[in-house]
Order: C-alpha cells, then structure tokens, then sequence
C-alpha cells in the first residue's frame, strides 16, 4: 500500500510541475498581425497621422519620379491626428474613432474634433462609414485601398485616397486632392 500511494504522489507531483512550468507566448507584435496584409487584428489599435501626403514629381538625371511628401502646409507631427480602430463593446461592430489634431488648419472643423464610424474590410480596401461628426466631410461613405508595410520596425496603414483628411485639402488645387493619400503609423494596442 505504501508504493501504491508513493507512486500517486510521484505522478501528482509530476502532473503538477509540468503544469506550473508551462509557458506563456507572447501576443504577436503590429508587424506579425499585419505581415499578411489587411485584417481585422491587423486594424485593432491607435494610428497617428501627421497630416496629407502629396505626390511630387521628382526628376533626375535618370528621369521622373514619384516620391509622397507630407504636406508642408497642413504639417501636425507636433500634435498628429489619432485613428482608432475598436469593436464597440455594446454594438458588437467595426468602429473607429477619428480625433483631429488641435493644429488643423481646415476650413470647417467639427465641434468636438473627432468623427466615429463604423469599417469592414473588402478585399485589400476598408469601407469607412462616418456616422458621427461627418459635416465637414465631401463624403462619408467610401471604400478606399490600402497598404500596410513596415519600414523601420514602424507599421504603416496607408489608404490610396483622402478620407478623414479631406477637409484639411478643401483649398487645395485637384490634382493635389485625386493624387493625396493619408499615411498612418501604429502607436498603441489599445
């Protein structure tokens, strides 16, 4: 009987170190969630965006290139503008929550500074539906292509066109507004 309940012990001692000395594996890091493009874990988080990005026409001596450029007059890296990508807890639903920099220099700005809404994504585009805060805006339903790439450990979210931006570029001539893209990079998980 002795052996009998030594070997009980062995084997619950046994069970209970393997089970204390079970490892824990990190979440994935921004670059891991969106090495394969475009996903919902990929979205989830804060993006900071330093204003519109302008195509530029760049020639060399081995020809015309196009570079994109923050757009020098419409510059908020001192105080970006924020784009938060959640699920609304009460909702069940794809929201976002779009706060402008206190530096913006649109001609209309929204009383409280931000623009709620609700995404999906469609393919490789995210559809954005702004439902709050919206007057400001050319257009508050839209379906726009986007990149993601990392550059510099920095995760880069990039939409093909002018959205949340747009107001910032109501002075601007149109080909400046049809070739102006908004470039966002990931700063938190919450």
């Amino acid at each position: 009987m002795t052996i009998k309940i030594l070997a009980s012990l062995a084997i619950a001692a046994t069970m209970f170190t393997a089970c204390s000395e079970s490892t824990t594996t990190p979440p994935p890091s921004k670059a891991e969630q969106c090495a394969a493009g475009l996903s919902t874990d990929c979205l989830m988080g804060t993006w900071s965006i330093n204003g519109p990005t302008l195509a530029k026409s760049v020639t060399s001596e081995f020809g015309t290139d196009i570079t994109y450029v923050l757009d020098p007059s419409h510059n908020l890296s001192a105080s970006p503008a924020t784009l938060k990508f959640y699920v609304d807890p009460e909702k069940k639903t794809n929201s976002f929550e779009f706060t402008n920099s206190s530096l913006s220099k649109a001609d209309c700005k929204t009383a409280t500074g931000k623009t709620y809404g609700i995404w999906d994504i469609v393919g490789t585009s995210l559809h954005l539906y702004a439902r709050i805060g919206n007057d400001c805006m050319a257009t508050s339903d839209a379906t726009i292509p986007v990149t993601i790439a990392t550059e510099s450990g920095i995760v880069k979210l990039t939409f093909q066109s002018i959205f949340f931006m747009e107001p910032e570029m109501k002075q601007s001539d149109a080909i400046e507004k049809q070739t102006a893209i908004e470039v966002y990079n990931f700063v938190s998980a919450d």
